[in-house]
């Protein structure tokens, strides 16, 4: 892949299948969660790029910043209120459990070589009208794209020398 999104992608999706077992659907978000049938299993993570700026710096280099976006769901579990027995508090709270484990794999982690390392920058709820728990967690991250740059290329000069010419005389 040439698309250095696809790239992120792709390696997000991958530390995440491989270090997270718990989280049973990872895909890009196109919405599934709008849906009043989510088509994922659960929990899942959807991931999106949203923001993103580019400042030319020379020769048609651009520096990108931008915000990766981690969309979190989990489908209704039980009630946590005071009343609740213990065991189903807990399984019902186990949701922050694996949000903290995927910050921790995300925050200070570079998805590519020549990216800048993810920085949580905000987490919130969702607020829905459904039993859906959606958790959305922002990164930001910036790289440099050189697939653009002009490539320079120099040609010797050519001196032609006319031999009519007379210089003048230094004094």
């Amino acid at each position: 892949m040439n698309s250095p999104f696809a790239n992120i992608f792709l390696s997000i999706q991958e530390r995440i299948k491989t270090n997270a077992p718990s989280i049973k659907h990872i895909d890009q978000d196109l919405g599934q969660l709008k849906n009043a049938r989510p088509p994922v299993s659960w929990p899942c993570v959807l991931i999106d790029f949203e923001d993103f700026t580019f400042e030319d710096l020379s020769e048609n280099v651009q520096l990108t910043n931008g915000t990766v976006v981690l969309r979190l769901g989990f489908a209704p579990y039980s009630n946590t209120s005071a009343a609740t027995p213990a065991p189903f508090a807990e399984q019902a709270l186990n949701y922050y459990d694996i949000e903290w484990q995927l910050h921790q794999l995300m925050h200070g982690w570079r998805p590519l070589k020549n990216v800048g390392s993810l920085c949580r920058t905000s987490a919130t709820t969702q607020k829905r009208n459904d039993a859906y728990r959606i958790r959305e967690i922002r990164y930001s991250i910036a790289f440099e794209d050189y697939s653009t740059k002009r490539t320079l290329s120099y040609a010797p000069a050519t001196l032609i020398v006319d031999e009519q010419v007379q210089l003048p005389a230094s004094s």
